[in-house]
């Protein structure tokens, strides 16, 4: 699991932006788009038909149904102009997702493979612009607003994937407050891991965390916080090291636990580690279930949010490729 939240897009990703956004970007004044010849006659952003803090959105019990019912139907996701298609996109109820991963690449690329607006504004060749116009417009660092300050930080982070310079760009913005340190398995094996990172290292303040955490107990509305927000340790850390509040090491990979003979896999019961494959998340299972359904309930941190206690696919890390394995 890697460390650096600020880390550079990836390249595959970089390729894919290269080609669909030029350096010279349309303007913002104009409803077409030139490299496609399309009229964009959509000028007003587009209304989810189900948002959080409603109670037809606390009825999803899964990141996946809250997926499907955020899509924008392609009859009007082809027509908006990309002023609506940026706004569209910062109202995304899941965007807040974006922060959960352990790096800004796992963050960008979860929304990216499972949200048709974020995939349509990476080929306007003007997103960019109107992303700046955006930014320029809430002034984000002049407000104590949750919501605003949580878009202010959505475009800097969209600005920085769409941005040719940044997407090969270094570390340099990241201060080393932290140290290189090391925790064992039971068993002995030496896991590497961070300690003392703050939240300078992952490019935020603690009021942005904030914010940026209120947006996400919105977005999951049936899941209890434990805890707030930590800069210090990620879900694997707090899985297979320590769950105290004042754990200090962010784990980069938890497989050492799995493969020293510390941990054997097998039936899920409360207490069991539970792993998420390609979802990379690790959390404690807290409740096994009867009935139909995945009745199982978890406790697990998310990223450099907090600690959640919530159903096994009610969780940022569900919405895409992933499979659950328990640990004993």
């Amino acid at each position: 699991m890697k460390k650096n939240f600020l880390t550079s897009i990836s390249l595959c990703f970089s390729l894919i932006f290269c080609l669909a956004l030029p350096a010279a970007f349309a303007d913002s004044t104009s409803a077409v788009d030139e490299t496609a010849n399309v009229q964009y006659s959509i000028t007003s952003s587009y209304e989810y038909v189900v948002k959080p803090n409603t109670d037809e959105w606390k009825k999803f019990t899964s990141t996946e149904e809250k997926v499907n019912a955020s899509q924008i139907p392609q009859t009007i996701l082809n027509k908006m102009t990309t002023k609506a298609l940026v706004e569209t996109v910062l109202k995304y109820p899941l965007l807040a997702n974006m922060f959960a991963f352990n790096t800004k690449q796992e963050g960008f690329n979860a929304i990216y493979s499972n949200f048709n607006g974020l995939q349509e504004l990476t080929k306007r060749t003007d997103a960019i612009f109107e992303l700046e116009q955006y930014q320029d417009k809430i002034g984000y660092l002049e407000t104590t607003d949750n919501t605003i300050i949580a878009q202010g930080l959505y475009v800097k982070a969209l600005l920085e994937a769409l941005s040719s310079n940044s997407l090969i760009g270094s570390n340099s913005d990241i201060t080393p407050y932290y140290t290189n340190s090391s925790v064992t398995t039971p068993n002995g094996t030496s896991v590497s891991t961070y300690k003392g990172l703050t939240w300078a290292d992952h490019g935020l303040t603690a009021t942005e965390a904030s914010a940026l955490q209120a947006q996400m107990v919105a977005a999951y509305p049936n899941a209890t916080v434990v805890s707030s927000q930590s800069p210090s340790y990620n879900c694997h850390s707090y899985a297979w090291y320590s769950t105290s509040s004042t754990n200090t090491h962010w784990m980069n990979s938890a497989s050492a636990y799995r493969t020293d003979g510390s941990y054997t896999s097998g039936t899920g019961v409360a207490g069991s580690k539970v792993d998420y494959g390609a979802g990379d998340h690790s959390g404690i299972v807290t409740y096994v279930g009867g009935g139909s359904g995945p009745n199982v309930k978890v406790k697990s941190k998310w990223g450099i949010y907090g600690v959640f206690t919530h159903n096994i696919v009610d969780c940022p890390y569900t919405a895409g490729s992933y499979s659950c394995t328990f640990w004993n």
